[in-house]
């Protein structure tokens, strides 16, 4: 109140508006000054950058008609490309070409984690083994615990940008860096790389992103695919998906000479924009090197996919028998094991000797009849089901246990799939069941019930049996998704490669291009 007085009594009305108009008008000089300011400055940018690209845009054109004059094109380059000065303004890409680029926009609606489709065949893929990831790995994929040292899964492998960079041929990584350095030549152009693909940004404006189609390196323009549909250099119309909304020009780095012409739209990216030349940019290569998949994993540039358990490439040590095991002569060797051998091994005279065929349990269930690889799966679904139960396959047969105990188990003899059960056979005498009893066999002293089954009434007993001895140990059913657990027939000689089959018994070189053991 009292500043009020004061104001009012040393000017008057008259002298405050005239004071109020003055700091108004100040204030509209300073704000069109800035204005004045920005728009000498935005004048004297695009000024300096329509110079700049000017001169970038010479030096290209130069550099193109050496390519076509001298023809030094890079090694795999299109014979097209060493054309004369009469054709070098034709289109580079024809309608086909370009109408055939939509259809392999696989990116988007595929699903690359996708699991196993129906008769897929689940051997085809990679073999990893836990023993050689990391911690990390371990931790992430479920198998930190001890009892996973000696197992081995098949897996499948989804790439990303970064990962199909490294594992790209030399020329593809050179002109990854190449393409690069002339983004980073600007100021205040960045780079972001997520999975699938690395953006080019300035600001909030997305310049461009690149990725890759298949084995190709692409590069996707913020430019109007239609002011470039009548030129050579025109690219891919991805204006209808919604991944190149903002980038609808796509580009296909697979020449020298379409290199040239994606450095020209770089330049037509710039002054659309007012991008000028950075004094000192950072064009340094990036290191490309190769890394294992693991080190890809780790690095968030692969994603694995586990599809199911491999077999041990080495047997499992036999068990240690007891004074009780070798009395009235017994042999120390497993029995079940010597059995196994003579019923499912496989020999057969050549000019260069006998060989032998030792087959793995995986082995032995590819190269079943349809019956008992249907049966097989159906069984495996059905143990698995409940809670606690894991499953483990070695070189003669598959393990089922819930902790330490070991509750199941199947194997396969001749044409039969038996499956082993931690019972009393004897409480199954003269029952519907036929069981026979194991109990004396060193080896089936944890299992010692034996189940064959021949039929689709025998897999029903083959429940009702998995029932009994799972209530004996308390355990309970879970939603269990079923899996497809069969695989199309494979020949000897494809699981040979494989490792799923060893020849052995011979010193002669074996079929397969690897020499036989002894």
């Amino acid at each position: 109140m009292n500043a009020t007085l004061l104001s009012g009594s040393i000017f008057n009305p008259g002298q405050l508006a005239a004071m109020i108009v003055v700091g108004v008008l100040i204030g509209l000089l300073i704000i069109a000054n800035i204005v004045i300011f920005v728009i000498y400055r935005r004048k004297q940018e695009r000024k300096l950058c329509t110079s700049q690209l000017q001169n970038k845009r010479l030096e290209l054109l130069h550099h193109l008609k050496n390519i076509t004059d001298d023809g030094s094109l890079m090694k795999g380059a299109p014979v097209m490309y060493a054309q004369s000065d009469d054709e070098e303004d034709e289109e580079e890409m024809t309608d086909d070409e370009v109408e055939a680029g939509d259809d392999d926009d696989d990116d988007d609606d595929v699903n690359e984690e996708a699991p196993l489709g129906e008769g897929e065949d689940i051997t085809q893929n990679e073999i990893l083994a836990v023993a050689d990831m990391s911690e990390y790995t371990r931790r992430k994929l479920g198998y930190a615990d001890d009892e996973y040292d000696r197992k081995r899964y098949y897996v499948r492998y989804t790439l990303g940008f970064d990962a199909k960079l490294r594992a790209a041929d030399d020329e593809t990584k050179a002109r990854y860096n190449e393409i690069l350095a002339e983004f980073k030549q600007f100021k205040g152009v960045k780079v972001n790389t997520s999975f699938r693909q690395q953006r080019i940004y300035k600001g909030r404006k997305t310049l461009a992103i690149m990725l890759f189609r298949g084995k190709t390196l692409c590069v996707a323009f913020a430019l109007d695919p239609k002011d470039y549909a009548e030129t050579k250099y025109r690219g891919i119309d991805k204006s209808d998906k919604k991944r190149f909304e903002k980038t609808p020009m796509l580009y296909k780095l697979t020449s020298v000479r379409r290199m040239e012409y994606a450095k020209y739209l770089i330049l037509q990216l710039a002054d659309v924009n007012v991008m000028v030349l950075d004094e000192k940019p950072d064009t340094a290569p990036v290191d490309l090197s190769e890394c294992t998949p693991d080190e890809l994993y780790v690095a968030g540039a692969l994603r694995i996919t586990v599809l199911g358990e491999a077999p041990e490439l080495e047997p499992e040590p036999e068990p240690e028998l007891t004074v009780e095991d070798t009395l009235d002569g017994e042999a120390t060797t497993d029995g079940a094991d010597k059995e196994d051998e003579q019923e499912e091994d496989i020999e057969f005279d050549t000019p260069e000797g006998r060989m032998v065929f030792d087959r793995s349990f995986t082995a032995r269930i590819i190269q079943a009849d349809d019956a008992l690889k249907a049966r097989y799966s159906e069984l495996k679904n059905y143990l698995l089901q409940y809670k606690g139960v894991k499953n483990r396959i070695s070189w003669r047969r598959e393990t089922f246990s819930m902790g330490r105990k070991t509750i199941a188990m199947f194997s396969v003899r001749g044409k039969t799939l038996c499956l082993y059960l931690a019972a009393d056979p004897t409480k199954f005498d003269n029952s519907k069941y036929n069981v026979e009893n194991m109990s004396e066999t060193a080896s089936r002293r944890k299992t010692p019930l034996l189940f064959r089954i021949k039929s689709d009434r025998r897999t029903a007993y083959a429940k009702q049996l998995i029932d009994i001895v799972m209530q004996e140990q308390g355990a309970i059913k879970t939603e269990h998704r079923p899996v497809d657990y069969t695989s199309p027939y494979r020949s000897n000689d494809v699981l040979v490669k494989r490792g799923l089959i060893r020849i052995s018994q011979t010193t002669a070189k074996n079929p397969f291009g690897t020499t036989a053991k002894k």
